[in-house]
């Protein structure tokens, strides 16, 4: 495919973006990442928290439900509208790109962030942690999840594990078939970077599917039971 045809993340996001909750729906995210990941996020009544990469605001709209003063960015403007549309006044929506300076964010302004299923559209994340760090106060948290480093590289034939490298994943909307560009990476790409930034590694989670995950994908479960396919991760400001 010539340069001026490669899709982008953005292209690919104003496709998806009326149908993405069908996406959450998906066995996968609904009863593999998302319980996973939100079991590693603490007490966040009353806290301010940034849903990073929000998407349709799955994350957001937990947050708010547990009394979280939330607000969630995204860069993509379809996928703002979607997520407005969702969750209505029950968090504040801003259009941004968590590869940039968070404009918006005075440092130590926000107790956590959760940033789901979006750094892997990044190529190197010492810019997002960095920021992360910067906003967040002393001891704040970050939880995010990823797809596995050992699950890309397999899946994907890479030929060097050690390669941060440019792969595409092929995802179904409307009766079209989407490409959607992302990056793959070794498992020191996610940890460096994370310590690197004043972060301190709390719990790290490789989920294995449940029950629910069984009745929906049968065919699935036993390969996912010995095989990661997530990676959800805490980790706090150092003080």
């Amino acid at each position: 495919m010539p340069p001026e045809e490669s899709p982008t993340v953005e292209d690919a996001y104003d496709k998806l973006a009326e149908t993405y909750e069908t996406q959450e729906e998906d066995p996968y995210c609904a009863d593999l990442e998302f319980p996973a990941t939100t079991e590693l996020v603490p007490n966040v009544a009353g806290k301010r928290v940034l849903d990073a990469g929000c998407g349709h605001v799955r994350y957001a709209a937990w947050l708010a439900e547990r009394g979280a003063d939330v607000l969630a960015v995204d860069r993509n403007t379809e996928m703002l509208e979607q997520a407005r549309r969702r969750i209505g006044d029950r968090a504040e929506i801003r259009q941004a790109d968590i590869t940039a300076t968070l404009e918006f964010a005075d440092d130590g302004t926000f107790d956590g962030v959760i940033c789901g299923l979006s750094l892997h559209y990044v190529e190197d994340w010492r810019q997002p942690f960095a920021e992360f760090a910067r906003i967040l106060r002393p001891g704040g948290f970050l939880v995010f999840s990823a797809q596995h480093p050992v699950d890309e590289y397999v899946a994907f034939e890479a030929e060097n594990y050690f390669d941060v490298e440019q792969e595409r994943m092929t995802w179904s909307a409307s009766g079209e078939e989407i490409d959607v560009p992302f990056y793959r990476r070794p498992f020191s790409e996610v940890v460096n970077p994370l310590v690197e930034t004043g972060f301190q590694l709390e719990e790290l989670v490789e989920p294995k599917p449940n029950e629910s995950f069984k009745e929906k994908k049968p065919e699935s479960y036993e390969k996912r039971l010995k095989y990661p396919t997530f990676l959800c991760v805490r980790a706090s400001r150092s003080k």
